[in-house]
């Protein structure tokens, strides 16, 4: 966690959605979300960075408690809500894999967008769904992106080629996880899955799956040629986006993945035995 903290104390993650290629995954995830989220619900972002999505949601009308685990991006998200007094958001320093601090059954919907990818240890990525699912109503809904392996190579020989090596790709594809401090590593602590591991390994909960897509598609690898598109362009091909990011083979190369699922009527937190990957 000390090097996820460190990356994004020197990150400027406000320029993050700034970018059209990077604008992909906000507008796509906001999209598939937008049918299941009420106006009037309490809603909790995860790994809230500086509060893209928070402040969305914030400004139409819901309740929003945003946490993140860098004291940098709560500062500047505490620094922005001043630009908006009308909004009900409240940004919380705290580790997405504890949240002793909120009673159970308390949050219509949880968003992590960001913690389940920069946890490298199983059993706190384990930690983070229960927690999720605890404070959720039931039938609230959870919203976990995360990091297709089958994208990284791609991404390594278009942008960083130094890092094709055999240790990277082997700790990418094989062992799931490099850590920041690792001789391999071209990024900080980070988690990497498949389409299909992340719905044997939700299988193991009390939850029922909404939907799963893929949130950017190829436009983080050929970034520098989405940012090119004239704004035409650019709409065009979003609508050519939203139409194909759940069809497999797209999902199978997109670089982030979108699971939406909602809490079982009834379910717990626990995990449910008869469905243990």
């Amino acid at each position: 966690m000390e090097n996820v903290i460190r990356f994004y104390e020197t990150v400027d993650e406000e320029q993050r959605f700034k970018r059209n290629s990077r604008r992909v995954e906000f507008i796509t995830s906001i999209h598939a979300l937008e049918p299941l989220i009420h106006k009037s619900s309490k809603l909790l972002e995860l790994g809230a960075g500086t509060g893209s999505y928070s402040f969305h949601y914030a400004e139409k009308g819901l309740e929003v408690t945003a946490i993140d685990v860098t004291p940098g991006n709560i500062e500047k998200i505490n620094a922005k809500k001043a630009d908006f007094p009308h909004i009900q958001l409240d940004a919380v320093l705290g580790d997405a894999t504890d949240l002793s601090a909120y009673t159970s059954e308390s949050f219509d919907v949880v968003l992590c967008l960001g913690p389940y990818y920069h946890i490298v240890d199983e059993e706190a990525r384990k930690s983070l769904i229960q927690e999720s699912l605890r404070v959720l109503h039931p039938g609230g809904i959870l919203a976990i992106a995360y990091i297709n392996k089958y994208s990284v190579v791609p991404m390594l020989v278009k942008k960083m080629p130094q890092f094709i090596q055999e240790g990277t790709i082997r700790k990418v594809m094989h062992d799931g996880s490099i850590s920041g401090g690792d001789p391999e590593a071209f990024w900080t602590d980070s988690y990497y899955t498949t389409p299909d591991e992340l719905e044997a390994y939700m299988c193991q909960f009390h939850i029922n799956t909404l939907d799963h897509l893929g949130t950017d598609g190829l436009s983080h690898t050929i970034s520098d040629e989405v940012d090119e598109l004239s704004d035409d362009q650019f709409q065009t091909y979003m609508k050519y986006h939203l139409e194909t990011c759940r069809e497999p083979s797209i999902l199978g190369i997109s670089t982030h993945g979108l699971y939406i699922c909602r809490k079982s009527a009834g379910g717990t937190h626990e995990i449910n035995d008869e469905h243990q990957p």
